[in-house]
């Protein structure tokens, strides 16, 4: 077997070797098609020709012939005017928060205003059962009236007294003996009008009231449950304005003051921005953090922003007018440089440009582009350089 295999691969390698030699000592030019090309003079081609044929740069135009056109969208370099912020994160917080307290120990009777009204000063939030205290107020009322008919008499008394001791008609003693009395009666006077104003301000504590104009954002009392004296029961915010508290970097800081505008963005209400200025610089450095405290104040009337959000805030730091502005996603990084693509005669050109000002979505450029020359805005990625393009959409 191991015989028959051998003699197998001998014929094979024998056959090989013939067709190999008979190939490369052919002479016949009808045996190779190459042969019979004709030379720009008309003659056979010899065989030192090469097969990318005489142009020279003929492999490059290929090779550019070979991109294919991608699609991209384009905008035109204007003038304009552009910002540069200071981008921060903070939580939205009310300007004032009032926490409203009990000053009575008393059943609740009824509860007055709930939780997201809007409530004025002084407003009634709550009542509490007045029945002791106004049994009370009323016997103090009373007594006290009787106190000043028991003063009304004794001044009447005193002032007698004082004109028979002044006619020498009544002793010495007799007359200190009723003004006395009239002393006596005075001070019982004071004190029950004290007593009485006492009950008066207790049965006006049984009505709950709202120490500040804003929102009740907290109740903690029930109708029928009994609160105590300093319980808490109500939590009061202002709305207006609403403050942010911001940590801005030392290095930062120096270039804020106060009056600066600035932008408040949340990711649960997209579509919204709300204006804000710089109302509060903390003069003090955290030693700890190295940054130092801002407050922006915002007013929102439709009331979507809401203390506890977490936001966005950009304050504006600087703004340039009249420069050109082209749009941050057609700029390419490379090495330590940036670029852009321009589109000419329907392909796009890569060219070095200078950039200045940015913010988040544009950027000043100073040297690489002139106003009014079109610049591929979106699908730089994958362009090269005089690759062709499709535009799908011009901005601006």
């Amino acid at each position: 077997m191991k015989k028959r295999t051998a003699l197998i691969l001998t014929v094979i390698l024998t056959l090989t070797l013939t067709w190999a030699c008979g190939k490369a000592g052919s002479s016949d030019p009808s045996a190779d098609p190459a042969a019979q090309a004709q030379s720009p003079s008309g003659k056979p081609a010899g065989k030192g020709t090469s097969r990318g044929g005489g142009q020279p740069g003929a492999m490059g135009q290929a090779g550019a012939a070979l991109l294919e056109p991608l699609p991209v969208n384009i905008e035109t370099v204007e003038r304009t005017s552009l910002n540069s912020y200071l981008v921060l994160n903070g939580i939205v917080e009310p300007e004032r928060q009032v926490q409203i307290f009990s000053r009575l120990s008393a059943y609740v009777k009824e509860i007055v205003r709930e939780e997201g009204a809007f409530v004025r000063e002084n407003e009634v939030l709550a009542i509490l059962d007045d029945t002791e205290i106004r049994i009370s107020y009323e016997q103090a009322r009373i007594a006290l009236e009787q106190a000043q008919l028991s003063l009304d008499q004794a001044d009447r008394n005193l002032t007698r007294s004082k004109e028979l001791f002044d006619k020498a008609l009544i002793a010495e003693q007799e007359f200190q003996t009723t003004e006395a009395a009239y002393n006596q009666a005075l001070l019982d006077h004071e004190n029950r009008e004290e007593n009485f104003k006492d009950l008066e301000l207790q049965l006006n504590w049984t009505r709950i009231r709202s120490l500040a104009e804003g929102y009740i954002t907290e109740r903690l009392i029930e109708a029928g449950g009994r609160v105590t004296a300093n319980q808490h029961v109500y939590t009061i915010e202002d709305f207006k304005p609403l403050l942010i508290r911001v940590y801005v970097p030392t290095s930062d800081a120096i270039a804020l003051e106060t009056g600066l505008p600035a932008q408040v963005m949340t990711e649960i209400l997209k579509d919204e921005v709300f204006k804000g200025t710089v109302t509060l610089i903390n003069p003090r450095v955290d030693v700890q953090t190295g940054t130092i405290k801002v407050t922006v104040e915002v007013y929102d009337d439709t009331l979507h922003l809401k203390p506890g959000m977490f936001v966005e805030v950009r304050i504006a730091t600087g703004a340039k007018e009249n420069i050109l502005v082209i749009p941050r996603k057609a700029i390419l990084y490379k090495t330590g440089k940036t670029y852009l693509f321009v589109l000419e005669d329907g392909r796009a050109y890569q060219r070095e440009v200078t950039l200045g000002l940015t913010e988040e979505d544009h950027a000043e450029v100073l040297d690489g582009v002139s106003e009014g020359e079109v610049i591929v805005s979106v699908g730089v990625e994958n362009l090269k350089d005089g690759q062709p393009v499709t535009v799908l959409e011009e901005g601006r």
